[in-house]
């Protein structure tokens, strides 16, 4: 099994990204200040002036990762702390380097300015990741297992270092655990973790827990290792000041990989919501045309852990579509097999919504949702809660335990062509247990052509 350092949640991204705002600004101060004092950019001034801000860049680099600035910490002070002393680190050997290797400033003014600013937009950096992190922890919906004394205990423990979940945590003894139960309760509360406290707990609770967890796509902390199906990745992560060992049947969180993906959704949802807007102007002139009422619609999907959200999409439908629905089930029966329900020639739909449906234009206003940040740009796709709550298999909800996406293998590999739901689980889980930052750039590319050619639209 995959074994990862989850201490270094801002290992990747976040350090390139105060690199380069180091480098920038040196190489700003720099330009300004030779403007000023009349310096001559002759081609060898012009070389130190990207050598400098470059060797200043690359040595702040190092003095934050030899010092653990992008190592978690359990309190926004103690994260202050090692930022500070990295950054004092940082401006003695620049300085010497400076001084005697790569002379650049002869204003001590201008150089002061230079750190002063690089450490402002570092200290600010640091904290809101610090923020960042917290939330993540504590506006997720947890349930805590474990014998009295040791859930005291580390209530005590989350208490002392500062960490406040803005829902009660839910508590279960190990003498209630039962699969139907627990799963009852992981389903009504959109629970995203279950913490698992050993101590004086038979084998047999851990057990069961963990394998509800994997199916269902929910993570798992524990202080100890339990036989772990394949399905699994580990790495060790930190609950208020309790080490744990997660068990995690879903991408890992916080890698450089995983917050690039979050910045392709912004960038790429802001990009697209551009290049789309005529297409957003055709589709509402001929909705209106063609059916008297709203242009978007708005329907109750299950998101990340079963969580609903509003789903907008351009309406294909007439008005009274979701009255409708079981007259049209019963008359013309279902073409998926499952608890989706499709039908190719659906009489509900009026006419432009069958060609907004075909070239996936009703789609676009899910862009909404992925900037909203209920919707990522790659992942399986949203089902509406009704049909979530039919599922019969608990392995189907591990489909939820990633963010529902506007694209996916789904779309790529015939849409409405694929008739077993089965199926369109297998394609779900190949996504999430093969993700990749390159697959989501594979999947959004193949998108093109299916849409353009409407592969599988019915």
């Amino acid at each position: 099994m995959l074994i990862q350092n989850a201490d270094r949640t801002t290992y990747g991204i976040n350090k390139i990204v105060f690199s380069i705002l180091a480098f920038v600004i040196f190489f700003i101060v720099g330009f300004v200040s030779w403007q000023w004092m009349g310096v001559d950019p002759e081609p060898w001034r012009l070389r130190v002036l990207v050598l400098t801000p470059l060797t200043m860049s690359l040595l702040l680099y190092v003095c934050c990762d030899q010092l653990g600035v992008y190592y978690r910490c359990m309190t926004l002070g103690m994260s202050i702390q090692r930022f500070v002393v990295a950054y004092a680190c940082f401006v003695v050997v620049s300085m010497i380097t400076w001084k005697f290797l790569v002379p650049f400033f002869v204003d001590i003014a201008v150089q002061t300015l230079a750190y002063v600013l690089t450490f402002l937009c570092g200290l600010w950096l640091r904290i809101n990741r610090f923020r960042a992190e917290k939330v993540l922890v504590e506006e997720a919906p947890t349930l805590v297992v474990g014998v009295p004394e040791h859930v005291k205990e580390f209530r005590k423990l989350l208490k002392s270092d500062h960490v406040d979940f803005k829902d009660e945590l839910m508590v279960m003894a190990p003498e209630e655990v039962d699969r139907e139960g627990v799963r009852s309760l992981l389903i009504r509360r959109c629970i995203s973790k279950v913490v698992f406290l050993p101590e004086e707990v038979d084998s047999s609770v851990a057990r069961c827990l963990v394998e509800l967890c994997g199916k269902m796509g929910v993570d798992f902390y524990a202080s100890m290792v339990v036989d772990m199906p394949d399905v699994h990745q580990t790495y060790f992560g930190v609950l208020g000041g309790t080490r744990m060992l997660v068990y995690k049947s879903t991408p890992i969180p916080y890698t450089t990989s995983w917050q690039l993906k979050k910045m392709l959704d912004w960038v790429g949802a802001l990009l697209l919501l551009v290049f789309t807007s005529p297409l957003w102007l055709l589709a509402t002139i001929g909705i209106r045309l063609s059916d008297r009422g709203p242009v978007f619609y708005r329907q109750k999907r299950s998101g990340l852990y079963g969580r609903e959200f509003g789903m907008w999409k351009f309406r294909t439908m007439y008005r009274d579509a979701d009255k409708r629905l079981d007259e049209v089930k019963a008359r013309y029966g279902n073409d998926m097999d499952g608890p989706i329900f499709k039908l190719e020639h659906d009489p509900r739909i009026f006419a432009f919504g069958r060609f907004l449906r075909k070239f996936s234009i009703d789609e676009l206003p899910q862009l909404i949702n992925v900037l909203k940040g209920e919707m990522s740009l790659v992942g399986p796709r949203p089902l509406p809660v009704y049909e979530t709550a039919a599922f019969t298999s608990d392995a189907h909800r591990r489909r939820l335990s990633v963010l529902p996406g506007v694209t996916g293998y789904w779309q790529i590999a015939g849409r409405s062509n694929i008739r077993e739901f089965e199926r369109l689980v297998e394609l779900d889980m190949h996504y999430i247990d093969n993700w990749s930052l390159w697959l989501d750039v594979k999947l959004l590319l193949k998108t093109v052509p299916a849409v353009l050619f409407a592969r599988g639209a019915k």
